[in-house]
């Protein structure tokens, strides 16, 4: 699903910040100004980039846009508790009465989420701002690097974050024997072509967004978040239903699925019951309560 999603400092929520490292020119003093300690291990600023590509007040345009991200997380929470309940109808259930409004309402909350990062400081939208065009809003990023930094700072992915209001629409990407040209696919690089989807948007979504070590990782946020039952309202109630009781360690760590069985993709295979380790389900086996 696609608020989307995105590293700690990430997009799209699955936005296309891949993981690509940083520096010894990164000062001490600039650990202290960016911290993220949230990530389990908080592992010291690499700096592979030469002098002069980050900018100097990438730290305090770093707070300012996480600031901006927080006011209107807050204000969609606002919005919802003054939301009169929608009303579910018919099998299967419609949303009735304020039901259009509860989605959007939701689609907000997740595209402001910072806690739908690794490290829990950086939303969809910290890379996907309004009033640039749901894109990159810090132009000292935009004049230079192009790409945005994530949770582990300093971590950069290479494509710079795509418009909300332009890529959804996109086609796949084809071969135009007229201009003889390739058109359509998402990024510069046309990392997502749609050829498995059918749609660049979506498939780009599939990915582990914003620093996960698993795209579960994100429902696994969510089945804690307070806005929860508003999600359960929506896509069902039962949503968040299964979980291996190591999930937050894994979740709270960059690569953190090689925890379990050396394999990227052990929570899938915990979730799924194939890692030979029993699932367990939240409020049931792990003790884990249920959102609301």
């Amino acid at each position: 699903m696609k608020p989307r999603t995105s590293i700690s400092l990430a997009a799209s929520c699955a936005a296309g910040l891949g993981v690509a490292t940083l520096s010894h020119a990164a000062s001490a003093e600039q650990q202290e100004q960016c911290p993220n300690t949230e990530v389990l291990g908080n592992p010291p600023i690499y700096f592979p980039y030469p002098p002069g590509l980050i900018p100097p007040d990438l730290c305090s345009e770093v707070k300012r846009v996480q600031h901006e991200v927080e006011v209107i997380f807050k204000e969609a929470l606002a919005e919802w508790r003054a939301l009169p309940p929608p009303t579910p109808r018919g099998q299967p259930p419609i949303l009735q009465g304020t039901g259009y409004q509860a989605v959007v309402l939701l689609g907000k909350l997740l595209n402001n989420d910072r806690n739908m990062s690794v490290g829990r400081d950086v939303a969809c939208s910290f890379c996907h701002m309004p009033y640039t065009g749901f894109t990159a809003p810090i132009p000292s990023i935009n004049l230079g690097p192009v790409a945005m930094p994530g949770s582990m700072h300093f971590r950069w992915g290479k494509r710079r974050p795509q418009s909300y209001t332009y890529s959804p629409y996109f086609p796949g990407l084809q071969y135009n024997r007229v201009l003889k040209a390739f058109l359509g696919g998402n990024f510069w690089d046309s990392r997502s072509t749609g050829y498995k989807l059918s749609n660049p948007d979506a498939e780009q979504a599939q990915y582990p967004p914003v620093g996960f070590p698993d795209t579960a990782c994100i429902a696994y946020r969510l089945s804690h978040a307070e806005y929860g039952p508003l999600f359960e309202l929506v896509w069902g109630e039962g949503s968040f239903d299964i979980w291996p009781a190591d999930t937050e360690a894994i979740c709270s760590t960059p690569e953190g699925a090689a925890v379990l069985n050396g394999s990227r993709n052990a929570l899938h295979q915990h979730l799924t019951g194939s890692s030979g380790t029993p699932a367990v389900r939240p409020g049931r086996d792990a003790g884990y309560p249920r959102p609301g």
